[in-house]
């Protein structure tokens, strides 16, 4: 069953679902190494969340509409994740045939920057209550307490 993840709709304001009358059926398969939660964008811009911690090699079925967005998030460590280099996948039209044929939408890591990846990893293996304690600047401090989930449409 779907959940909002409350308080994160708000940064997503121009990302929405519109109104359509056209089915599409997906697959997401998890190509990662990485457990991912599948994310619909809902009609007013929140976080729904559809599944959590679907673990790599697995798949999970989606029946849809074009025009509504998805996300991906890492179940752990909450980093973006992508569909063919894209962060939001938009699901193509179902053909009409009968059955129908689900597309399948494969969930993989981008290519994160160096700083990127460097946070990740001290993210993983520091606490949180422990960052200050960390001998670095004060800015890199206050990022890594702000984890960047901002969508970026491309």
């Amino acid at each position: 069953m779907p959940s909002n993840e409350g308080g994160q709709g708000d940064k997503d304001r121009k990302l929405i679902s519109g109104p359509s009358l056209v089915h599409s059926f997906a697959r997401f398969v998890n190509g990662s190494e990485r457990s991912v939660d599948i994310i619909w964008i809902d009609y007013e811009g929140k976080r729904v969340t559809y599944t959590t911690d679907l673990r790599p090699g697995e798949f999970f079925d989606v029946n849809t509409f074009v025009g509504h967005p998805w996300i991906f998030r890492d179940s752990v460590a909450r980093d973006k994740l992508t569909v063919r280099c894209k962060e939001v996948y938009f699901p193509t039209p179902w053909n009409g045939d009968w059955p129908p044929q689900r597309t399948a939408v494969p969930i993989g890591i981008p290519v994160y920057t160096l700083r990127e990846r460097c946070m990740q990893a001290i993210r993983k293996l520091v606490p949180r209550s422990q960052y200050d304690l960390l001998e670095i600047p004060k800015t890199l401090k206050f990022e890594l307490e702000e984890v960047d989930d901002t969508i970026r449409i491309s």
